[in-house]
């Protein structure tokens, strides 16, 4: 009974690590298309700053909450997250020519 349950937990504990990584991969691929496009067109005036900036501020508190419960997926998978949109706030800024709206 102890190792039917020590496997149970044990396949569960990969299926949601499995899981989090997936998501993780997902949803921090999905500001790569925007970085590489204002990088090649020098143009972000399409893109919202205050989205970015929201996001990052969000993604960072995820962060911190990683942290807190020693959650290794959450603390890196939001890292790449705060990164990624570091460079995107950085091109809107650069690039755009109005880099507030």
């Amino acid at each position: 009974m102890l190792t039917e349950t020590f496997n149970l937990n044990y396949q569960y504990g990969l299926f949601s690590f499995l899981i989090g990584i997936a998501a993780t991969v997902l949803t921090r691929y999905s500001s790569f298309p925007q970085i590489l496009k204002g990088l090649k067109t020098k143009k972000m005036d399409d893109v919202s700053f205050w989205f970015i900036f929201y996001l990052t501020l969000g993604l960072f508190l995820y962060v911190i909450y990683g942290i807190i419960i020693n959650d290794v997926i959450i603390i890196f998978g939001n890292a790449i997250g705060v990164f990624s949109n570091l460079i995107l706030i950085v091109l809107k800024i650069r690039y755009s020519q109005k880099s507030f709206e």
